[in-house]
């Protein structure tokens, strides 16, 4: 009779632990990201082994495009965008949350001309391109706007950001909306600045945002998402240039290029993420709706979308922000 209990008694034993070795874990957290100065500390962060592999996936794309699709259709669960895209995204339907502020652009995303092209006027009946329903559209907006143009006195070209290079060489565009190092390569090449980022300040944030259906499964794999980054950035800060020595073989250009490229790009830091997503209404919520307004009126975004629950801010401030 003891030995018929203990034998039942073993077999349950087995069975739970078998259970419980079955056990559904949450998948790594897959997230998008294009080849961008302000995304690289993450691959910095994945080449430092602070993300386990069954944690956090990052998924290299050619475009934003990609990553809002991908985004859109569930393949991805989270993405590297600007704040633009975020909005635009959420007007399609798809709900996401913004966990972390990466990096403000003040000068790094530019209009380049060809030789020629010397002041902003000088675009009209001009072909531009640009990522139309990314930030491109943005910044382009504001430099019509400073040069008293409409969008209908140019000819738009969309172009993927991996086409900028080859578009501008082989002269299927007059001037081109793009960003560095991209810019350095086109302006080495005899493009001219009309136009950049800082003359529009707080207007082109970069964010990660994660899909809703996601963000509560994936509260682990996030904060290793985030802390990775801000590892990171603060090996950046102390050793900049063995960190873009590092990186820059992704970008496809030297240490040096990519140190000198961070010029015109703020880099947010844990405390500049508390300072934007601290307050009630915070200031990266004042931020976001001036940013829609200027959307809207541009007719970039097709209707308002509310922001009120748009940021999570438990990974950044504490589980007492949720």
């Amino acid at each position: 009779m003891n030995k018929l209990f203990l034998t039942v008694f073993l077999c349950v034993i087995a069975l739970f632990a078998g259970s419980c070795s079955n056990e559904k874990t949450a998948p790594a957290l897959k997230v998008g990201a294009i080849q961008w100065l302000g995304y690289e500390p993450f691959f910095l962060a994945r080449s430092m082994d602070k993300y386990a592999p069954d944690m956090v996936k990052l998924v290299e794309l050619q475009s934003s495009t990609d990553t809002l699709r991908l985004l859109r259709e569930g393949v991805l669960d989270a993405g590297m965008l600007t704040m633009d895209e975020v909005l635009g995204e959420l007007a399609l339907g798809t709900a996401l949350k913004v966990v972390l502020v990466v990096d403000i652009s003040n000068g790094a995303d530019v209009l380049l001309g060809k030789p020629g092209l010397d002041k902003l006027p000088d675009l009209k009946g001009k072909r531009i391109g640009v990522e139309n329903n990314a930030v491109g559209a943005v910044l382009l907006n504001g430099a019509l706007k400073k040069a008293g143009l409409d969008v209908s006195e140019i000819t738009l070209v969309p172009l993927t950001s991996d086409e900028h290079l080859s578009s501008y060489m082989n002269g299927r565009v007059d001037a081109i909306v793009t960003f560095k190092p991209m810019s350095n390569t086109l302006l080495a090449q005899g493009a001219v600045k009309l136009f950049d980022s800082s003359e529009m300040p707080d207007q082109i944030i970069d964010v990660v945002a994660v899909r809703q259906d996601s963000l509560a499964e994936a509260a682990a794999n996030i904060e290793m998402l985030i802390d990775g980054y801000f590892s990171a950035l603060s090996y950046l800060n102390q050793f900049p240039k063995k960190a873009t020595d590092m990186m820059s073989p992704r970008l496809g250009i030297s240490g040096q290029e990519m140190l000198a490229s961070y010029d015109g790009v703020l880099m947010a830091d844990r405390e500049l993420n508390r300072r934007l997503l601290s307050g009630s209404p915070s200031r990266l919520a004042g931020i976001t709706i001036t940013l829609q307004k200027t959307l809207l009126e541009a007719g970039l975004l097709d209707h308002e979308v509310s922001i009120e629950t748009l940021f999570a801010t438990q990974f950044i401030l504490g589980k007492a922000a949720e």
